[in-house]
């Protein structure tokens, strides 16, 4: 996927399936965009990046005994509130 930047830069992006664990006991599952090669390329670069807050899309939340809260095409998590990240690549086959 090519993501437009400003000043008509293009970078290329991998779109990664991941399960987040919250400090408040929530499971999130949703989607990722991470820059593909290069600076911040693995998962581990990119939540140790700058930024405090990651853009999680096609987002589903669980709460702890496992009942789905809600269902989102976009979340904005606070890093400071993730306990864990699992991850699970998609193949661009199956987007």
């Amino acid at each position: 996927m090519d993501i437009n930047l400003p000043g008509g830069r293009a970078t290329q992006r991998e779109k990664h399936r991941v399960k987040i664990y919250t400090t408040d006991q929530w499971e999130i599952q949703g989607e990722v965009s991470i820059p593909a090669g290069g600076y911040n390329a693995r998962l581990s670069d990119f939540l140790n990046g700058g930024n405090m807050f990651i853009s999680v899309t096609n987002a589903v939340i669980y709460s702890a005994d496992g009942m789905m809260l809600a269902s989102e095409s976009f979340l904005s998590v606070n890093k400071q509130a993730i306990k864990l990240v699992i991850e699970e690549r998609i193949d661009d086959s199956e987007v």
